[in-house]
């Protein structure tokens, strides 16, 4: 997905992450936004072949951080890296991003959008894709300005998952939907992590929706790490990754 706008084609070359680097890399990341620090010394890594959940409250900088993840803002400070390489233009190929709020054109079917991205994005799965529209019942023929929001966030959700990109970036996928959306946008992100070859990044405040999906979780609050749990080792201390966040956040 893209924030309302189209990057050129030649930005959108697929690739294959190298093996032995981390998906995500951040060192002493500082973020100003006119003279107001968002993010302050932020240090984190994920592996490949992890969900790891972002967590924390509203204005804790999460939507920043991903941002700077998905190579659309460089850090006013600190380095962010992608499998090795500096987040930014390059590492668009290894990159699938989902923001919060994004948009879709209004005057276009859902089926003129999928054809769309599929000229666009060379690691398009156009099988994956019609398997994906299928199970989240997206109505192909209808304009994108008539769908609820639940049927705009699947749509969005199913423009990501078509992708290949070794990363999946998902900002609030549950924003502002139904029960059965949130479900089916939950069950397809298990369905496409099955193969262990992608790694997901998923900041959201729904935990119960997804406490059983994530590998570890990132705790943030007014724009600093408060923790980086294992959520097994959590759960062998008979804590919650809710039962953490209250203790974090309360």
């Amino acid at each position: 997905m893209m924030d309302g706008k189209t990057a050129p084609p030649a930005q959108l070359q697929t690739g294959t992450a190298p093996a032995n680097r981390p998906a995500v890399a951040c060192r002493g990341v500082f973020m100003k936004i006119r003279n107001k620090e968002i993010l302050h010394d932020i240090s984190f890594r994920v592996d490949q072949g992890q969900i790891v959940g972002l967590l924390g409250p509203n204005g804790a900088g999460k939507s920043t951080l991903l941002r700077l993840v998905a190579g659309l803002t460089p850090p006013t400070a600190g380095t962010v890296e992608l499998f090795g390489e500096p987040a930014g233009v390059s590492t668009l190929r290894y990159l699938s991003y989902l923001p919060d709020r994004g948009k879709l054109p209004g005057w276009v079917t859902v089926e003129e959008w999928l054809r769309f991205a599929r000229d666009i994005y060379p690691d398009w799965d156009p099988g994956h894709a019609e398997e994906l529209a299928a199970f989240l019942k997206v109505r192909r023929t209808a304009r994108m300005s008539t769908l609820s929001r639940g049927e705009k966030a699947r749509v969005q959700l199913l423009t990501c998952l078509a992708r290949r990109s070794p990363l999946v970036v998902l900002d609030e996928p549950f924003a502002g939907v139904d029960l059965i959306s949130r479900e089916q946008i939950a069950s397809s992100v298990i369905a496409d992590f099955a193969g262990g070859s992608r790694t997901f990044i998923i900041a959201t405040h729904d935990i119960r929706e997804m406490e059983n999906l994530f590998d570890s979780i990132i705790l943030i609050g007014e724009g600093r790490i408060l923790g980086v749990e294992d959520v097994e080792s959590l759960r062998a201390r008979g804590r919650s990754v809710e039962s953490r966040y209250r203790e974090v956040f309360a």
